[in-house]
């Protein structure tokens, strides 16, 4: 009875993990002015399902190793939600940087150009950006 108990762990750890990658990836997307689209959104359920599909496979494969009497876990479900949840957590890292990276300022200092009231002013604001850009390189 524990290996249902480990398998539904191992479910419910999937489908968490996937949805703290929609949050990240929802909250950089907000960070960078992007449209949030329902395909995206549904790709997300797309992909619980098919991960929920390949651990059936790993339970499958549990199944027969109840064959050998040392083979008292799922093995092979908990090696593939910890495979799952290290792909989702790589994706949570790539969505956190992308929305620290100065490209997420990018629409702010556009719209400070846009709306300077004189060619002197949109060229001040230019140039406060580039000497922005100087100092972090540096």
């Amino acid at each position: 009875m524990h290996g249902v108990t480990i398998i539904f762990i191992c479910c419910v750890a999937i489908i968490v993990a996937v949805l703290l990658d929609l949050n990240t990836g929802i909250n950089a997307a907000k960070k960078n002015r992007e449209k949030i689209k329902s395909r995206i959104l549904r790709r997300t359920i797309t992909k619980i399902i098919d991960y929920l599909r390949v651990l059936v496979f790993g339970v499958i494969i549990d199944v027969l190793g109840l064959a050998f009497p040392w083979y008292n876990i799922p093995y092979c479900a908990i090696l593939v939600a910890v495979g799952v949840v290290l792909i989702e957590a790589k994706s949570v890292l790539e969505n956190y940087q992308k929305s620290k990276s100065a490209a997420s300022e990018l629409p702010d200092m556009l719209m400070d150009v846009i709306k300077a009231v004189t060619r002197e002013d949109a060229q001040r604001i230019i140039e406060l950006i580039k000497a922005d850009g100087d100092n972090k390189t540096q």
